[in-house]
């Protein structure tokens, strides 16, 4: 039996900016629109705007690297599909500073190369959160396999669909 998946309500305010950042920038990179502001703006609502760049470099090493599609959803989605747990884990795992358990999950979708690309990008995102005071939370189903999904609501529960 699967266990259920989680809803973004169910996320600390720290998961939820991070998954709403990733999101945007997969919004940005399917259809072209540059929301790099709204990403900045996003992780400012926590303190952790310095964690932009680094994120970029994560989501652009994840495009670059993939052995598979990771399918990342509109951000009027509720739903957190098992791929943006992962990366959630992937985050949170880099953020301790665990490599080995970072590069497991990366490894499911990435190059080798590409794994350590994300994961480099991952420990800074990781570093920029912990100066600005944010911690993430390993999620209960990290080791998973799934698809990847997009949202974005502000830190006082704002709903903004961006199609």
């Amino acid at each position: 039996m699967t266990a259920p998946r989680r809803r973004r309500e169910d996320l600390t305010v720290v998961q939820a900016v991070m998954l709403d950042s990733m999101r945007l920038w997969v919004m940005e990179m399917r259809r072209g629109v540059s929301m790099e502001t709204r990403v900045t703006e996003r992780l400012g609502q926590v303190g952790a705007a310095a964690a932009a760049p680094d994120l970029k470099r994560f989501m652009f090493a994840l495009s670059a690297g993939c052995t598979r599609m990771i399918e990342v959803r509109c951000t009027c989605r509720p739903d957190i599909d098992l791929d943006e747990e992962a990366l959630l884990d992937v985050l949170t795992l880099a953020q301790e500073l665990s490599r080995v358990a970072a590069l497991q999950i990366l490894r499911r979708f990435l190059t080798e190369e590409g794994a350590h690309t994300a994961l480099d990008a991952a420990e800074g995102v990781g570093e920029a959160l912990s100066q600005a005071g944010c911690f993430l939370q390993a999620s209960d189903q990290s080791g998973r396999e799934g698809s990847m999904v997009v949202a974005f609501d502000d830190v006082t529960a704002t709903h903004m669909t961006l199609h």
